[in-house]
């Protein structure tokens, strides 16, 4: 027989694989693997822990992606993203938006959201050099 905390054990483990599987790095061009100063990578947020935030890219140019994708690669060019906040806590906040990129080759761009209350923006940034 199993029991109660062994079976709570093998569904948070069963979780966050799941969760693994679906985060990580999509790459939306066609074609070889292209050098990173040929393309540019977007960033977003995932975190599962609660208090903590969740900023997912859902869809690049309308082209819907893994509900969970953290990072991407885009050719250079303007490109519309889709996507969603999730506070974790009790009840959480979602939101849903979209943000516009002139993604250019070689960089690196990070998603960042804002909440007041229940109210969320969002907006885009070049990462710098560190």
């Amino acid at each position: 027989m199993i029991s109660s905390r062994n079976l709570g054990f093998a569904i948070l483990l069963s979780v966050f694989t799941f969760l693994w599987g679906c985060t990580g790095h999509q790459r939306l061009y066609g074609g070889p693997v292209l050098p990173p100063d040929k393309v540019a990578v977007i960033k977003g947020s995932i975190n599962v822990f609660p208090g903590t935030a969740m900023l997912s890219i859902m869809s690049v140019d309308g082209k819907r992606l893994s509900p969970y994708a953290e990072q991407i690669e885009v050719l250079p060019g303007r490109h519309i993203l889709g996507v969603e906040y999730h506070l974790n806590l009790a009840g959480g906040i979602y939101a849903n938006g979209e943000v516009v990129v002139e993604a250019q080759e070689g960089k690196i761009y990070q998603l960042n959201s804002q909440s007041d209350g229940s109210f969320v923006t969002f907006s885009i940034a070049e990462e710098q050099a560190k």
